[in-house]
């Protein structure tokens, strides 16, 4: 019990602490969420690729780590500046493609095509994810905080809920298997303040309608609950409880981001295909 509550202290203090940081950096200036989501991308690959060790799997985590901050930065530059040459993609392209020369001077791996694939998945799971932000940083041509915060908030709010409901009243286990103390109770609870919290956003940020922001809602709770299921399938595999021990209370940043993996790339596909068919209001 002593533990738990000392977690909650931990976690509420983290909070208090980051929240009015990253908050600054992504209302300040394109610059500073660049730098920002810069050093989330490169603690969360370098968590991962940590992770990926315990599997007895060597990642060319020093590699893969560069061609992910370099994809997060070719991808910002096209958007700040969308008349940029392509030439920046069309260099990357044989960057990306040289792993495979790597490997073949990697005498650490024993098995190469495992340590490219393990380095190749930090790219995908992580960098890509982060790539695609920069669409909902600059959703309306210039650069906006609205979305990126607006998405941010939803997402603390239902992992906040559904830490709060199921750690008070979860008994109901949602997969033990993966995850045991993640509970239907919490899922409910993170439904009903992600929903709350996209009705306050849509009074507050004028760049989406109301049922644009409750539809991202619904859209976190689905992808949130199942981001946050994958990271535990992969810890699990590990061997780990947490990513790391950076953030007092919460673990590796890697447990705070894990459910934007799969959130991000899938509400920029929703706003595109709304875009797409001309429906906006």
């Amino acid at each position: 019990m002593f533990e738990n509550q000392k977690n909650i202290v931990q976690r509420f203090l983290s909070i208090v602490l980051f929240t009015p940081v990253i908050t600054f950096a992504i209302v300040w200036s394109p610059w500073t969420y660049f730098f920002l989501f810069f050093y989330v991308v490169m603690l969360s690959m370098l968590e991962f690729y940590k992770l990926i060790k315990h599997t007895n799997v060597l990642p060319m985590r020093g590699w893969g780590i560069w061609l992910g901050l370099l994809l997060y930065t070719i991808a910002f530059a096209y958007y700040l500046q969308n008349n940029i040459t392509p030439i920046l993609g069309y260099i990357y392209i044989p960057l990306f493609f040289s792993i495979y020369v790597i490997a073949l001077y990697n005498r650490a791996s024993s098995n190469p095509f495992l340590s490219i694939a393990s380095t190749l998945l930090g790219i995908l799971y992580i960098a890509v994810p982060f790539c695609m932000l920069h669409c909902l940083a600059f959703y309306q041509g210039a650069y906006s905080y609205q979305l990126i915060l607006g998405l941010l908030i939803i997402v603390w709010s239902q992992d906040t809920g559904a830490y709060l409901v199921g750690y008070t009243i979860g008994k109901s286990k949602l997969f033990e298997r993966i995850s045991p103390k993640k509970t239907w109770e919490g899922v409910f609870g993170g439904i009903l303040s992600a929903g709350i919290a996209s009705c306050v956003i849509a009074y507050f940020f004028d760049i989406l309608p109301l049922w644009q922001w409750i539809s991202i809602a619904g859209i976190t709770i689905v992808t949130g609950v199942y981001g946050d299921l994958v990271a535990s399938l992969l810890k699990r595999s590990a061997a780990v409880k947490d990513s790391s021990k950076i953030i007092p209370g919460h673990g590796g940043l890697l447990d705070r981001v894990d459910s934007l993996l799969l959130t991000i790339p899938t509400v920029v596909a929703f706003l595109k295909i709304i875009a797409f068919v001309g429906y906006n209001n």
